[in-house]
């Protein structure tokens, strides 16, 4: 699920993990996601709240929830997936 290209991010991608933004995690999960906002170089999924942050921020939720990743691999994630002009 995560783009292999951060510029051409599929629509199918996209539309699977859009939903899961909106997805309520657990204590442990939200700790998680929590920690990746926090230590991501763009302080969230992506520099401004647009629709790869949505798209990224469901991502990581997907990620927490089906595949046990933790905060540091999100921020792995998303450090490595960064698309846009930079941080604010």
């Amino acid at each position: 699920m995560i783009p292999s290209d951060p510029y051409d991010i599929p629509a199918g991608i996209a539309q699977k993990v859009m939903p899961y933004y909106d997805l309520k995690l657990t204590g442990a999960e939200q700790q998680a996601y929590d920690y990746a906002m926090a230590n991501s170089e763009e302080k969230g999924p992506c520099c401004c709240p647009c629709w790869r942050w949505s798209m990224y921020g469901g991502l990581a939720k997907f990620l927490i929830r089906e595949h046990g990743f933790t905060g540091k691999q999100v921020v792995d994630v998303w450090d490595l997936s960064d698309g846009c002009g930079g941080g604010m």
